[in-house]
C-alpha cells in the first residue's frame, strides 16, 4: 500500500489517548503501519487539545514542526483532528495551507475512510468523540491503561468550551465497558483508570440514575484487575454509595480525583458550579478520611477578590488533598467567562498560583513524612538515571508524584512489588 506509514501526536489529556488508540486499531485493520519515526512516515496525524491556552499553543507547535518535515518531504500528508479542528477549523485552514485534512471531536473516527479517498478535507461538522473502542490498540507494554465511560458533558461551567467541542454527556452501556475492560484485562493490564468529562453522572442518560457505583462494583470482579482508580469526578454527584463502594472492595484504589475549582462561593457561583463544595470535600474526609483525594484548581477568575483567594488559601492549607493541580484562570472566547468584568491582571494570576503552590508543598512535605517507614504495594514505570519510578495506590499515572528507588535493587518494570519508604525529596517518595 502506497503511504502506509502513519504517525500520531497525540496531545492533552487521557481521553485523547485512548481515542487515539481506538482510531489506531481502525488504521491497522486498514492494512496500515504504525511508525514512530516521524522522518520516516508517509502519514502524521495530530490529535489536538484546546482547553487551555497552553494546550492550544502545544498543538499549533506540533502542527509547524510537522509543517518543517513537510517542506523536506513533499508526499508526506498531514492531518490534524480533535479539539482544536473543532474549534478553529477556518483559522487554520489559513494559516497552514500544507495541511491536508481535518476531522474534528466527532469524526475522528471517520479519519481512516476519508484518507483513502484520497483528497483534501474538513469534516468538523458535529462536536462528540469517540465512544466504542473495539478496534483499540494500547500504546503502551506497562499493566496500566485508562477507560472511558462517558463522552461529553452536561454542565455548563462558565470558563470551559468541552460541551461546545464534545457536546452533552453520553454513557456507554455498562455491558460495553465491561467488555473492554475484561479485553484489556486478557491483554495483561491490572490498572484501570476510569475517565470520562464527568465520571460521576455516569448512567444518568441512559439507566434514569447515578449508576457508577454499579459500574465499578462490576468491574472488580473482573480478577485481574489489581488497581481501579477514579478519575474527573463531579463534586455534586458524589454519593455515599460510591464512596462506600471505593472505601469497601479490595481492588477500587481509595483514590478519587473532584476537581473543586475554587472554594469562595462568590467565585464558585461566577464559575456556574456547586456552591456546596466546602461541605462536600468536609463530608467525605469526615466519613471516608483514608480515601486519597487530588484535585485541580483555578485562580485569578474574573471578579475573584483578595478575600475569595485568600479563602481558598486557607482551605489549602488544611491539607484535604493529597495531590493538587494548579492553574490560573485562561480566557477562551467561546466561554462565558470571556465576558465577564474584573479581569485579573496577569502579574496577580502568577502571584497566587505561586502562593497557592507553597502552601500545597508544605502539606506534600508533611504527608510524605508521615509516609517513611510505611510498606506500599507499587507498580514501577520507568527507569531514568539508575533510578526507578513507581507508583502506590495514592498516586495516579502521569499527574502525580512518584516513589523512587535505586535501579539496584532489580525492580522489574511493570511488575508489582512491595517497597518500603525511607525518605522523600521535593514532593517524590524514596525508597526501598
Amino acid at each position: 500500500m502506497k503511504n502506509n506509514k502513519v504517525s500520531f501526536i497525540t496531545l492533552g489529556c487521557s481521553k485523547n489517548t485512548v481515542e487515539a488508540e481506538s482510531v489506531i486499531g481502525l488504521f491497522l485493520k486498514e492494512g496500515y503501519e504504525i511508525s514512530n519515526d516521524l522522518s520516516k512516515t508517509d502519514i502524521i496525524i495530530i490529535h489536538t487539545c484546546s482547553f487551555i491556552q497552553d494546550a492550544q499553543a502545544e498543538s499549533h507547535y506540533q502542527i509547524q514542526q510537522a509543517g518543517l518535515l513537510k517542506q523536506k518531504n513533499k508526499d508526506l500528508k498531514i492531518y490534524v483532528s480533535g479539539c482544536l479542528a473543532q474549534l478553529l477549523q477556518e483559522k487554520m485552514q489559513k494559516d497552514y495551507p500544507f495541511i491536508d485534512g481535518y476531522v474534528g471531536t466527532g469524526n475522528f473516527d471517520k479519519i481512516v475512510k476519508l484518507i483513502k479517498k484520497n483528497k483534501t478535507f474538513a469534516d468538523t461538522s458535529c462536536a462528540g468523540g469517540v465512544n466504542t473502542f473495539k478496534s483499540r490498540v494500547l500504546s503502551t507494554d506497562l499493566p496500566s491503561t485508562y477507560i472511558k465511560i462517558a463522552e461529553g458533558c452536561n454542565h455548563r461551567c462558565s470558563y470551559c468550551i468541552i460541551p461546545n467541542l464534545r457536546g452533552n454527556f453520553v454513557s456507554r452501556p455498562i455491558k460495553s465497558i465491561i467488555d473492554e475492560a475484561k479485553a484489556l484485562a486478557d491483554a495483561g493490564i491490572q490498572e484501570l483508570n476510569v475517565i470520562a468529562q464527568d465520571t460521576t453522572s455516569y448512567g444518568t442518560d441512559i439507566y434514569g440514575k447515578l449508576s457508577l457505583a454499579k459500574l465499578l462494583k462490576e468491574l472488580s470482579k473482573i480478577k485481574q484487575l489489581k488497581w481501579i482508580r477514579l478519575l474527573y469526578a463531579y463534586p455534586s454527584t458524589i454519593t455515599k454509595e460510591l464512596l462506600e463502594t471505593i472505601y469497601e472492595t479490595e481492588n477500587i484504589c481509595n483514590y478519587i480525583d473532584i476537581p473543586i475549582q475554587h472554594i469562595s462561593k462568590n467565585v464558585l457561583k461566577n464559575m456556574k458550579r456547586p456552591i456546596n463544595t466546602r461541605k462536600i470535600i468536609e463530608d467525605i474526609k469526615k466519613d471516608f478520611p483514608n480515601i486519597t483525594l487530588r484535585t485541580s484548581l483555578i485562580t485569578g477568575f474574573p471578579n475573584e477578590t483578595e478575600t475569595d483567594f485568600k479563602e481558598l488559601l486557607s482551605f489549602i492549607k488544611q491539607n484535604y488533598f493529597e495531590h493538587v493541580g494548579i492553574f490560573g484562570y485562561s480566557d477562551q472566547k467561546l466561554a462565558k467567562s470571556y465576558k465577564l468584568k474584573n479581569k485579573i491582571s496577569q502579574q496577580i494570576i502568577e502571584k497566587r498560583v505561586q502562593l497557592l503552590a507553597s502552601a500545597q508543598f508544605k502539606n506534600v512535605e508533611k504527608n510524605n513524612k508521615e509516609k517513611i517507614g510505611k510498606i506500599f504495594e507499587v507498580l514501577p514505570e520507568a527507569i531514568s538515571k539508575n533510578k526507578v519510578y513507581c507508583r502506590a495506590y495514592f498516586q495516579a499515572p502521569e499527574i502525580d508524584n512518584t516513589i523512587i528507588v535505586n535501579k539496584s535493587e532489580n525492580i522489574e518494570l511493570g511488575k508489582f512489588t512491595e517497597i518500603t519508604v525511607k525518605d522523600y525529596k521535593d514532593y517524590d517518595l524514596i525508597a526501598k
